[in-house]
């Protein structure tokens, strides 16, 4: 892992967060820990942009204390750029938009006059990439079904759609953790549902609205 990269997009500099030493610090430090596929540590089993750490690991690993992390952690918990399942003994984190941070698209483009053998390597780099995000989708999607359908119809895709599908998986599969209430992948992509608002289908929030209407009553 020590010899891969991780990509860091310019516009962070105009990110809230950037000019705090500590929670800019910490969300990089997330990105380099985070794994880049799927593999298992401890009892769980991890997706890209996941990490099993905790305070006191964090604070070592930068030289902070555990207050300092600790709020760093919830700055970055409440503005949406991380979610973390607590555990008694470590917890998961996961960095929420890690297909957009990780996955650039890259037009390639020939310059003036180029040779036959650039024209070629350019073409071959450009089914790479469109391979490589499919790939990338796939794994995020992390639902197993109809994978040769779903790649011709990703290949149809225009580059701008792939980038808006690679934002949304993410969100789309954190509000449906039970995979029966997912979709089929085919599905979500024959009905453009990277357009969908996301609505979460965790169990606090699948009452009925005059439930939910109580509830807030009795606060």
């Amino acid at each position: 892992m020590s010899e891969t990269f991780i990509k860091l997009f310019r516009k962070i500099e105009h990110w809230r967060w950037y000019t705090d030493a500590v929670v800019s610090r910490l969300f990089i430090h997330l990105l380099i820990k985070a794994t880049y596929d799927h593999c298992g540590r401890e009892d769980q089993d991890l997706k890209p942009g996941e990490l099993i750490t905790g305070r006191r690991k964090l604070a070592s690993e930068l030289a902070l204390t555990e207050k300092q992390i600790r709020g760093a952690l919830l700055k970055l918990e409440r503005t949406g750029e991380i979610s973390i399942k607590r555990a008694s003994k470590y917890s998961v984190i996961t960095i929420n938009e890690w297909g957009t941070y990780q996955i650039s698209l890259v037009r390639a483009g020939p310059a003036k006059g180029p040779s036959r053998g650039r024209q070629r390597a350019t073409i071959q780099e450009g089914k790479e990439i469109k391979e490589e995000l499919f790939n990338r989708f796939w794994l995020l999607y992390d639902k197993k079904e109809g994978k040769k359908q779903c790649g011709k119809k990703w290949k149809s895709l225009s580059p701008e759609v792939q980038q808006q599908i690679l934002e949304h998986v993410p969100k789309y599969v954190a509000s449906t953790p039970d995979k029966r209430f997912r979709k089929n992948p085919l599905t979500y992509l024959n009905g453009e549902h990277w357009e969908d608002e996301i609505i979460d289908s965790s169990p606090a929030n699948r009452k009925r609205p005059e439930e939910r209407k109580i509830q807030k009553l009795e606060r």
